[in-house]
């Protein structure tokens, strides 16, 4: 025997210990290699589970919430005595469930309501829920003749309003349904093809581990629009409500909706002043919030603007209502009173109007028919607009809801009715401005009261810088005081007092009395007006000095580049009226809280000798023979006013007259303007007419508390109290 290290018996041991741990070992590495595999798909489960799961879960569990809004009533405003111009009237709809008017009615949502209606024994008994869903289609044949009984519509038309919504709404769902078709279709064409091999197979693996499944794909599709209700008859009356919500089981199905619609009682009158209010084109008309779009609709609309309310409803993925809880309240709007006088203004707008559209047979030769007019009535103590008159102007009822002839029509009137000529018109003031060149003559001290003035009727040369009365009958007006310049509107004078005095001292009065900037009244797009450049006036002669220019002569009678609007004229008048204090115009009642806002301020600079003689010489010019507002005159009434003619070139003058009265007592400053309308006495007997409506309506009384002592009427002093 050979000598080895092992025995025969151990060699076979050692093999057959090394076959042993092979044969386990193999176990071992294929359990090793399906977890393997395994391990990403429980990573994915664990993931889906306790991160992603929720979002499916979530959503399918949770109740949709939906927020409605309750409209608010927006605040009416009131004339000053108590006339309602706009306000917001409630109207009522009928609105029917979208499953009480399908027809037939939808099977799943039948058995649901049915269901409901069940005890948990009777639920299982096939024939108890069939007659109970029996019961809720019977009752919906009923509810058209119970709608006809109350609102005495036809059932016919009730059911035609049904059809038509019912119609729209499966055209809806017909069309998403399509979408749906369609994207299924694409995405079953891009579905795992053997033909793709192993890139394929690694696409469609990655797809089934990160994919989410569309548990949803076959459920039926249930567009919102059916979940809802809809309106079936519009603005139904009171009564007709209350007998629908006194019965509930009679009309099951049935919601009354509420809404707010803005009204102007009085149509066209005042209509630049209150505005209109209405849905904005650009916003949804769920919100049910309106905006004023003019006037004091939106001048004011912080205080009329409604608070809309809130309520929550909560559906559950059926659709069905499971609760309406009220989260807001609606708040209705504060009302806004004016210091217009309704009849004041419906008179003024009369006047105007029957200037801009007399019957035929008073036509004449000649006679200059305006494109447009306004007439403006201010208290000359607090800025109260009294009228505000424009004609010609729309009617606030066409203009909420215009049509597209109606609007076209509005369009292309050469009157421009939606211009508001009181606020937005700026115009050559002629004569009115010779208040300012007078004031800045007497105040820079180039004049003095008591000087003797001279009119040969013409400046320097007989065909340049010519008075009216030159130009009709050749002569002057000779020798003037300066009131009596003021009262006769001589040209030549208040040319050569403009040389005289310059244009810096012109230009500086004219913004004193608020001329070339808005008066700062509560409406919008008031236009400022225009003062000229001072560069404009002055050049420079041959020997370095400055030089007065034409344009200078031209500003101190109110033409060239000056343009006044009718209120800045009307604000100047009270100026002159109370002794000195610019009253801010305003057409709403000011409280406590805002007086400071609109205090009479003083016009810095301005003597009691000034106004006592521009007080004089506008009176002279009613009250005078040679007046050149003599026209109109009203007897036992004394006035102050001066007519004026904005010349504009190829096209008729502009006629003006502007005042107030009583001259002596002031109270109302009025204006009067005719857009085209010829010469400025053309203006006076709608003045004088005005006029003689404010007295007999009493508005011409003394103030209820006179002025101070030291202010006598005919010297400036502290606007007395209202």
């Amino acid at each position: 025997m050979r000598n080895q290290p092992f025995s025969q018996l151990t060699a076979d041991w050692v093999e057959s210990t090394s076959t042993v741990d092979h044969s386990r070992r193999r176990p071992l590495i294929l359990a090793a290699f399906i977890l393997l595999i395994q391990l990403p798909i429980m990573v994915r489960l664990v993931h889906l589970q306790a991160f992603v799961g929720e979002r499916f879960i979530t959503p399918w569990k949770t109740p949709a919430v939906e927020i409605e809004t309750v409209p608010a009533r927006d605040g009416r405003i009131v004339s000053r005595d108590g006339v309602v111009l706009a306000q917001d009237e409630v109207e009522y709809d009928i609105a029917v469930d979208y499953r009480w008017l399908e027809s037939p009615m939808n099977a799943a949502w039948l058995r649901r309501q049915a269901m409901k209606e069940l005890s948990s024994k009777d639920r299982k008994n096939r024939e108890r829920r069939e007659e109970i869903e029996q019961q809720l289609r019977e009752h919906q044949t009923e509810l058209l003749a119970s709608l006809e009984a109350v609102t005495g519509t036809s059932s016919q038309a009730i059911l035609q309003r049904m059809q038509e919504i019912q119609k729209r709404i499966e055209t809806m769902k017909a069309s998403v349904e399509q979408r749906r078709t369609q994207k299924a279709e694409a995405a079953a064409a891009d579905e795992f093809q053997w033909s793709e091999g192993l890139t394929g197979i690694a696409r469609l693996v990655v797809d089934e581990l990160t994919t989410a499944p569309d548990r949803f794909a076959n459920d039926p599709l249930i567009l919102k629009e059916e979940l809802q209700d809809h309106i079936v008859l519009k603005n139904v009356p009171l009564q007709v409500v209350a007998t629908i919500q006194s019965q509930p089981a009679r009309f099951r199905g049935v919601q009354i909706r509420s809404s707010s619609s803005r009204h102007y009682p009085r149509q066209s009158l005042a209509a630049h002043v209150v505005g209109v209010r209405r849905q904005p084109a650009d916003s949804s008309n769920s919100s049910g919030v309106r905006k004023g779009e003019a006037g004091v609709e939106m001048a004011h609309q912080a205080e009329l603007q409604g608070i809309p309310g809130e309520t929550k409803r909560t559906r559950d993925r059926h659709g069905e209502l499971v609760e309406s809880e009220v989260i807001r309240l609606p708040q209705d709007g504060q009302d806004v009173v004016l210091t217009i006088d309704s009849q004041l203004q419906h008179l003024a707008e009369q006047a105007l109007d029957r200037v801009l559209y007399p019957p035929p047979q008073s036509l004449s030769s000649g006679r200059v028919i305006p494109r447009g007019a306004c007439l403006i009535a201010m208290d000359v103590w607090t800025g109260d607009i009294l009228a505000l008159a424009n004609s010609p102007r729309p009617s606030l009822p066409v203009l909420v809801r215009p049509t597209v002839e109606e609007w076209e029509r509005l369009q292309r009137d050469p009157g421009l009715p939606l211009f508001s000529r009181a606020t937005q018109m700026a115009l050559p003031p002629g004569a009115l401005f010779k208040v300012i060149t007078t004031t800045a003559a007497l105040e820079s001290g180039i004049s003095a009261p008591g000087e003797i003035l001279h009119c040969q009727g013409f400046l320097d040369q007989p065909d340049r810088y010519r008075c009216l009365l030159f130009r009709q009958q050749g002569i002057g007006h000779g020798q003037l005081l300066l009131e009596e310049a003021i009262s006769q509107s001589c040209q030549v004078c208040f040319h050569d007092l403009a040389r005289r005095t310059g244009p810096e001292p012109l230009l500086g009065w004219a913004t004193r009395f608020g001329l070339g900037q808005p008066t700062g009244i509560d409406l919008p797009s008031e236009t400022s007006g225009k003062l000229p450049p001072l560069a404009s006036l002055v050049a420079k002669s041959s020997n370095g000095r400055q030089r007065v220019t034409g344009e200078t002569l031209q500003l101190g009678v109110g033409q060239g580049a000056v343009l006044v609007s009718p209120l800045q004229a009307a604000r100047m008048m009270a100026a002159i009226a109370n002794g000195g204090y610019l009253v801010t115009p305003h057409v709403a009642k000011v409280d406590e809280n805002e007086l400071a806002q609109v205090s009479p301020q003083r016009i810095p600079g301005l003597s009691a000798e000034t106004i006592s003689l521009l007080r004089r010489g506008l009176e002279q010019s009613v009250q005078g023979e040679n007046g050149n507002a003599n026209g109109a005159q009203v007897e036992l009434l004394s006035m102050a006013a001066l007519c004026a003619t904005g010349t504009v070139g190829e096209k008729a003058d502009h006629a003006w007259i502007a005042g107030y009265a009583p001259a002596q007592n002031p109270r109302v400053a009025v204006v009067v303007v005719l857009e085209h309308g010829g010469a400025g006495e053309n203006a006076a007997p709608v003045f004088r007419e005005f006029v003689l409506e404010l007295l007999g309506m009493g508005e011409l009384r003394p103030p209820v508390v006179t002025p101070p002592a030291a202010a006598p009427v005919n010297s400036p002093g502290a606007p007395p109290e209202p």
